[in-house]
Formats: structure tokens, C-alpha cells, sequence
């Protein structure tokens, strides 16, 4: 018999989605990443157990049913099919529309699902206090009624929007709280443009769109601050072909069901018929063919203007800014404007909306560190602001029927001073909560790493947080001369020095990558976010980026030696502070036969 010795070949490493008992055992995707299992159960569970008691404890006491007589049986012909719809509107168009992150797909369906019902909860005390008890009619207890119902869909859409502009950036504790938050403040600033401003808003420009947008835009801000690589440049702040594909269905449902968003509440009560004007009556059907025009307008302006300034179509044009009728004719749905006017407000914004998504987005993201994950400034903030005023424009030239105010004129200075006061209370509310719950932190919970941004792998049962690309480092460019492109692409000064012992050529910038055991304890960007220098995580391995060299995807590993391009891009090990990175080698048994 003779011996004879073979190599086996490396075992594959299964990529991060698949389920492994062993956490560690696989691949290095978690080294140095923060057990989140722990904070979910010491956080995230009392938080909602807590809020949960505290609510059914109002609803005993304070909730009761409408009065159950004929009137409960005209609701439900009046509203419930409405009703319905918003709901799909809420649980399936914006949570599908928001899975294009390759990544991040079960948080955008599933916590979606979790805060809309958080926040339709919380609504019907808050809304209901405002409308039936604080104002208004004066009641000692809160009726639910199937119109209070749809006006707290409207607030769980609003927290759905601010939502896309953290989406993938903050814990679902801190989601949670911020959307918590938001509530009260959407019936306080709800009752001033509707009750006391008197603004025209059936289908919620502004206080649904315009304060969701800014509300989430001012809470995402601060979240950035503490965040490197918050924003576009992150690598997995991108879809992919069958995430996209998931997104259009959003899309199209919310496409499908928005004129009944906008119109659900413009209808008049059999009680009322008699004395209701002819602008009442028809406020409903004004509400849907103005809104389905604006919607179909948009459509075509989106796809026009998606190929003139990129080439070819992007999806993320067609996913969000096909939209944009939609928000932009919410106030001046109920205004008989002409079928063209009504047109031209949906070309209008699905234009300026495309050319958001393709300058402004990227812009304020590098400038101000503005992070909008969803882009909900150019789906819902610039629309809203555009809707506010097409309503005050519009009724100059309304017969006072259709208005609430006496004139044109007054109705146009009410609908700016609407939108005035909703932008204020939205951000000033975002930041005091974005705030609260990154930088005062009460539950003293870790923050987000660089490597689970937009990332569901922290928290789902079943999956991994997935290793960033040695490429994913050229977004930090120009930070060795001193100057930085972007906020997003900031980090702590000290990542910059030069007092280690790794030896670096000229112009380069030490960073870190993720996946990899950490090549020395005192090197590196700060990728926690938490603003400590010095030592970093044992989550990445030393690299350098040439600040002179154009972005890319050329990487200099380890010192002066050769280069790593973007076809090349797996995580490495470093081996001592001046070896070369040598692949990952898995340990091969050699197996000897007689």
C-alpha cells in the first residue's frame, strides 16, 4: 500500500443571509460588531411592553364607541372602502416601496408594519383628544368612529414618510421613540392648519407630507452627526434588480389608491345633503379626478426627465417621483381647477422632483450631511412645499364656495402660513427627538457601526450583518490635505495621524474595513460613530486611500505596496503592521491514505 497526501480545497464561505447556529463560526462578518440580541431584550421589549400598558390603560378609560344607531351603519358605506384603501396605502405601498435596499428589506416591510400600528394606536388618543375633547366639541371621553380611524392612518403615514428618511440608520428602539414622538406633535400642528388656520388640505399636503418630511429630514440629521458613511456613499444604501422589482409594487399600489387617499374624507353625510353646497358636494369627485390627472401627468414627466439627465431610466426615478402628483395636488385636490391645470401640477412635480433625486439628494448629503435614505425631501418635501401654494395660487381664482376664507387673497396667505408653521414644528420637533435618542441616549445603548447601516443582519433572526467591500473605503477621499468632500464622508481627526507605527506613504489615510480581524488596536477611521479616536473595533483591517488619486476602486492595502481593485473586492487579513494583507486561508487538513 502506498500513501499518499491531498490538498482539499477551501470550504466556501455561505453568503450572509443564510442561517447559521454558530454565529462566528462561518465568516467574519460580526468580529467586533456589538451583540444586539441584549439590547433588543433589555431596550426595545420594555419600551413596547411599557407603551402598550400605558395605552390600554387610556382606552379603558377614555375611549368609547360612536353611538350605535343608523349612524353606524352610514359610516361604514361612507368611509370603510376609503378606508381600506388608505390602510394599503400605509402597511403595503410605502413598506413595499421602501425594500429597494438590497439589505434592508425585512425592516422596511416589517417595521413598517410594527410602527404604523404604534402609531394608529397612539393616534386615536391624541387626534381624538384634540379634536373631540381639548377643542372643538368639548367631550369627556374620545368616540372612535371610522373617519377618527382614517384621520390616524394619515398619522401613521406621516410617520411612514419620516421614516424613509432614517430608514437603515437608526435602532428599532430609536425608531420607535422618534415615531412615538411624532405623534402628538402631528394632532397639535393637524388642529392649527385645519382648525385654526383653515387651510385647504383634504388629501394632507401639508400636515401629512409636508410635516413627515421634515420631521423625519431634522430627526435623520442628527442621526447622521455621529454616523460616518450615513448617506449615497455607503455601498449598501443601493438596491439591486429584485429589490427594485419589490419597490414598483409599492409604487404601484400607492399609485393605484392615492386618489382615494386624498379624497377619503370629502364626502358629504346624508344629514348634510340638504343644506350642502354644490362645491361640497362635488368636493369628493374633484378630490379623485384632479389627483389621478396630477398622478398620470407626473408619470410622464418622471420618465421624460429620467432619461434626459442620466441617459437611461433610473428606477429610483420611476419608484418615487411618478409619485409626486400625488402629494402636490393633496391641498388643490377639492378646487374645481381645469382638468389642464390639474395636468400641468402633475408634470410640474414629477419634473422638479426627478431633478431632486438626481442633484439635490447628493448635494445636501456631501455639503450638510444631510442623509435621506428614501429620499423623502424630493418625494414629499419639495412637492408639499409646491402643493401649498398651487392651493393658494388656485384660489385666487375660486368662486369663495370652494374656499374657506372670503377671498382668494386670504386663502393664499392662510396656506403659507400653514405651511410656515408645519415646516417649524416638524423641525424643531425632529431634532429635539433625534437629539433625545443619539446623543442623550437614554437606554445608553451602543450605536450603529459603520458595517450595519442599511443593514438588516443585527436584528433578524436568520441573518448576518453583511462585510462592507474593501472599495467601500475610496468614499474617503481628500481628508489627508484637509479638506473632506461631505459630511457623510467625515470622521474623527485622530483617524488622520500619523503618531502610529504603520508606515504610510504620503497622502494616505489609514481606514478600516469591516469583516476582518483588526490589524492593529490603535489605527483606523472611527467607524462606531461614537467620536472616540484612537483605538477602533476589532472589525477591520488597516488600509490606505491616496487622497490624490481619483475615486476608482484602486485601494493601496497595508502601506506602499500593490493595489486592490474593485473586481478584487473580498475582505483581507494583515498579518504584523507592515506585512502585506494576504488573503483569508482557512486552516486544509491533509489527509494521508494507505
Amino acid at each position: 500500500m502506498m500513501s499518499s497526501g491531498m490538498n482539499l480545497p477551501p470550504p466556501k464561505v455561505p453568503p450572509s443571509g443564510i442561517s447559521s447556529p454558530t454565529r462566528h463560526s462561518l465568516d467574519w462578518s460580526h468580529v467586533g460588531l456589538p451583540a444586539r440580541e441584549p439590547q433588543l431584550r433589555r431596550i426595545f421589549t420594555p419600551s413596547v411592553a411599557g407603551t402598550s400598558i400605558i395605552i390600554l390603560g387610556l382606552f379603558f378609560g377614555l375611549v368609547r364607541y360612536c353611538e350605535m344607531s343608523e349612524n353606524a351603519q352610514d359610516q361604514v358605506d361612507r368611509y370603510y372602502q376609503f378606508f381600506t384603501d388608505v390602510q394599503i396605502m400605509i402597511f403595503v405601498g410605502f413598506g413595499f416601496l421602501m425594500t429597494f435596499m438590497r439589505r434592508y428589506s425585512y425592516g422596511a416591510v416589517a417595521l413598517n408594519y410594527f410602527a404604523s400600528a404604534l402609531m394608529m394606536l397612539e393616534a386615536i388618543l391624541c387626534i381624538g383628544a384634540c379634536q373631540q375633547v381639548f377643542w372643538n366639541d368639548k367631550a369627556t371621553k374620545i368616540q372612535i368612529d371610522i373617519e377618527l380611524l382614517i384621520d390616524c392612518s394619515f398619522c401613521a403615514g406621516s410617520g411612514m414618510i419620516a421614516f424613509g428618511a432614517i430608514i437603515g440608520k437608526s435602532t428599532p428602539t430609536e425608531l420607535m421613540w422618534l415615531l412615538f414622538w411624532q405623534v402628538p406633535l402631528y394632532a397639535l400642528n393637524q388642529h392649527l392648519v385645519i382648525y385654526t388656520f383653515k387651510a385647504l388640505d383634504m388629501g394632507g399636503t401639508i400636515v401629512i407630507h409636508l410635516f413627515g418630511a421634515y420631521y423625519g429630514l431634522a430627526a435623520s440629521y442628527m442621526l447622521s452627526r455621529k454616523q460616518p458613511m450615513h448617506g449615497v456613499d455607503n455601498p449598501k444604501n443601493t438596491g439591486a434588480y429584485l429589490n427594485d422589482i419589490f419597490s414598483m409594487i409599492g409604487t404601484i399600489f400607492l399609485f393605484i389608491y392615492w386618489p382615494s387617499f386624498n379624497g377619503a374624507l370629502a364626502s358629504v353625510g346624508p344629514e348634510h345633503e340638504e343644506e350642502a353646497s354644490a362645491a361640497f358636494k362635488s368636493a369628493q369627485f374633484l378630490s379623485i379626478v384632479n389627483t389621478l390627472l396630477s398622478l398620470l401627468g407626473a408619470v410622464l414627466s418622471v420618465f421624460a426627465t429620467s432619461a434626459l439627465v442620466g441617459g437611461r431610466l433610473n428606477m429610483v426615478h420611476i419608484q418615487n417621483s411618478t409619485l409626486a402628483g400625488g402629494v402636490a395636488m393633496g391641498a388643490a385636490c377639492t378646487l374645481r381647477m381645469t382638468p389642464g391645470g390639474a395636468l400641468a401640477v402633475g408634470l410640474g412635480a414629477g419634473f422638479i422632483s426627478t431633478l431632486g433625486f438626481e442633484y439635490l439628494t447628493p448635494f445636501l448629503d456631501r455639503t450638510i450631511g444631510l442623509g435621506d435614505t428614501c429620499g423623502v425631501h424630493n418625494l414629499h418635501g419639495i412637492p408639499a412645499i409646491i402643493g401649498t401654494l398651487v392651493a393658494g395660487l388656485a384660489a385666487l381664482g375660486q368662486h369663495s364656495d370652494y374656499l374657506l376664507h372670503s377671498t382668494g387673497a386670504q386663502q393664499l396667505g392662510y396656506q403659507v402660513l400653514a405651511g410656515v408653521v408645519t415646516m417649524a414644528i416638524a423641525i424643531s420637533g425632529g431634532l429635539l427627538g433625534g437629539w433625545v435618542v443619539s446623543i442623550v441616549n437614554l437606554g445608553k445603548n451602543d450605536p450603529l457601526m459603520v458595517p450595519e447601516l442599511f443593514d438588516d443582519g443585527s436584528w433578524w433572526h436568520g441573518q448576518r450583518v453583511e462585510a462592507l467591500p474593501v472599495s467601500a473605503s475610496v468614499h474617503l477621499n481628500s481628508v489627508a490635505n484637509g479638506s473632506v468632500a461631505g459630511r457623510s464622508h467625515q470622521h474623527h481627526n485622530a483617524s488622520t495621524s500619523t503618531s502610529h507605527a504603520l508606515r504610510r506613504p504620503d497622502g494616505a489615510v489609514s481606514i478600516a474595513i469591516s469583516g476582518v480581524p483588526a490589524g492593529h488596536p490603535s489605527l483606523g477611521m472611527d467607524v462606531s460613530g461614537t467620536g472616540r479616536s484612537g483605538a477602533v473595533p476589532p472589525m477591520g483591517m488597516p488600509m490606505h486611500h491616496h487622497a490624490s488619486a481619483p475615486a476608482t476602486g484602486h485601494v493601496t492595502p497595508g502601506g506602499p505596496g500593490g493595489q486592490v481593485h474593485g473586481g478584487n473586492d473580498q475582505p483581507l487579513f494583515v498579518r504584523g503592521e507592515d506585512a502585506e494583507p494576504t488573503p483569508v486561508q482557512p486552516h486544509v487538513r491533509h489527509v494521508h491514505q494507505a
